[in-house]
């Protein structure tokens, strides 16, 4: 179920035109995961009778209250798939029909059967084994515990010990836009961007790279400032685009003594001023009730979000988000449309638990947006 809104002053002729038209292209790398999805069960009074924590704050509640015993209770899988930046923002993209490239941790011997789902992808090549998530999900939220060994080992000599750098630079240099994640689970990651850049140092093509770096409460703030001064440094060669969602923001914003707003406007306000500090091209911003963008040539904007009171899933929207708004980009749609692309993606896919065709995306802009 979702929210009624405000529609939007867009021009849908331009964005079906755009988004269905040749050209362009994604690689998505550079990480890869097998979530294992529960639900917790609050009680049960049958084999098939039971009723679950739908909300994270009343599973809390009762966990809380556990402070000096234990606690146990029942559980029931509701999937087993694939996750992480490069697989979930893969398939939003698939979806969409854009020409695209993964590089990711898909399995070393073998490619693990949740990735099957990929092997439509022209370019699908993995460099080492996945890293494993539990996640218990709610309806407003969800818990990960994400068990990290390959991924925490992985640096550019294991990356070059699968792919020889000419491969690799033939792979990124094709690419429109260079998609990266996640950041707060990778300690190698600012070697790998800066190793990725210098390959493409000499490449004429006009290109842009786009983060999203997951939960940057993983990581202190100094190794945090210490990336962005990075992208900072590389921001002449290659634009920088980050995106984080509202948890992300608010803290971000709370170092440079700024306050989250809970209004689209002020947010974007916000952003803009953040994304000065930080000296990228471009900051984007997505909640559950609307997202904002700063581009340093575009000026900033706030669209609001079709918010979904009863989603089928949670985990993953974020990378819908940046799907949506990567295929908006890489067809040259202007900062609004691509924020109103990215929330339609979202909201298509948290409602219906599935990642939306470009048909179904152009119905949901056309009807809601």
């Amino acid at each position: 179920m979702t929210t009624a809104m405000t529609k939007q002053n867009v021009d849908m002729e331009k964005i079906r035109e755009r988004l269905q038209g040749a050209g362009g292209k994604i690689v998505l790398g550079i990480d890869g995961y097998i979530d294992s999805v529960w639900q917790i069960l609050a009680s049960r009074t049958g084999p098939e009778e039971y009723e679950l924590y739908e909300r994270m704050s009343n599973f809390s509640k009762t966990l809380s209250g556990c402070e000096e015993g234990g606690f146990s209770n029942e559980i029931i899988r509701k999937r087993r798939s694939y996750g992480g930046f490069t697989a979930n923002t893969g398939k939003a993209l698939t979806g969409l029909g854009v020409d695209l490239s993964m590089v990711g941790m898909f399995g070393k011997s073998s490619i693990d059967p949740v990735f099957e789902v990929f092997s439509g992808v022209g370019e699908f090549v993995s460099v080492g084994d996945p890293g494993l998530v539990t996640i218990y999900e709610f309806t407003d939220g969800k818990i990960m515990f994400v068990y990290t060994e390959e991924i925490m080992g992985f640096n550019w000599e294991a990356m070059t010990g699968t792919l020889d750098e000419n491969r690799i630079k033939g792979i990124y240099s094709a690419a429109d836009i260079i998609g990266l994640g996640y950041w707060s689970l990778m300690p190698a990651f600012d070697e790998i961007v800066t190793k990725i850049c210098g390959l493409m140092k000499d490449n004429q093509k006009k290109q842009r790279i786009f983060f999203d770096f997951a939960d940057i409460r993983k990581r202190d703030r100094e190794s945090l400032e210490s990336t962005l001064a990075l992208l900072f440094s590389l921001n002449m060669q290659i634009p920088m685009t980050l995106s984080l969602n509202e948890h992300e923001a608010a803290l971000l914003f709370s170092y440079y003594g700024e306050t989250i707003a809970q209004e689209g406007e002020g947010a974007a306000a916000q952003t803009e001023k953040i994304r000065k500090t930080i000296g990228i091209d471009e900051l984007v911003v997505h909640t559950p009730y609307f997202s904002t963008a700063a581009s340093e040539y575009e000026g900033r904007c706030a669209a609001p979000q079709n918010y979904c009171t009863s989603p089928v899933i949670t985990v993953g929207a974020g990378d819908h988000f940046n799907g949506g708004y990567m295929a908006a980009a890489l067809k040259g749609l202007d900062i609004e449309e691509r924020l109103t692309v990215g929330n339609a993606v979202t909201s298509l896919y948290i409602s219906r638990g599935k990642s939306p065709s470009m048909q179904e995306l152009l119905a949901e802009l056309e009807i809601n947006y």
